[in-house]
């Protein structure tokens, strides 16, 4: 007698490798596991559009290399706590003069409430200075923080307030 078993949910008792099926149990239609062609949902290309995912900063002007970023929590503290200032409605510039390339970091105030509203004035302030990144001093270190006009501010207002606040700055430009 093999010693392959089963155990049996009825009556708790065990069966032989004689009582075990063969056969294969046929496959369901609504199996759980996914199939390589099964979400005919998704999108062709790796982006969805405009219009069916979270609201985006109203264009894209480049790439906002690393280098360019201020990264640590170390540079923002700096600045912060010893960087000049510059308000104007939408946002807070603080600045620094610094022996290193132009380096920028982005922060929004509390007052703008939920977590996706402040990533979408985060987003908007980021293109803004992307677009005009030119007008700040070569070798400053800069931190914008937004307002919560920086959500209501049509973007070529947003874009203009920080033209004037960058140009403010002392310093040569590149």
């Amino acid at each position: 007698m093999s010693t392959l078993g089963r155990f049996n949910d009825l009556g708790g008792i065990t069966a032989h490798e004689a009582d075990v099926s063969t056969k294969r149990a046929a496959t369901e239609e609504d199996s759980w596991l996914p199939r390589a062609d099964e979400d005919q949902r998704r999108t062709e290309g790796s982006q969805a559009s405009a219009r069916e995912g979270a609201e985006t900063a109203d264009r894209l002007t480049g790439r906002f290399p690393r280098r360019e970023r201020l990264t640590s929590s170390a540079d923002f503290q700096v600045l912060f706590q010893r960087g000049k200032r510059i308000d104007r409605p939408s946002m807070i510039v603080l600045w620094q003069a610094t022996d290193e390339p132009r380096r920028a970091g982005f922060a929004v105030s509390r007052q703008v409430r939920g977590a996706a509203q402040r990533n979408r004035a985060r987003r908007r302030l980021r293109e803004a200075y992307r677009a005009i990144r030119n007008a700040a001093p070569s070798h400053t270190a800069l931190v914008i923080i937004g307002r919560p006009g920086a959500l209501r501010q049509p973007f070529t207002v947003l874009a203009d307030e920080l033209q004037g606040a960058l140009s403010a700055i002392p310093g040569p430009r590149a």
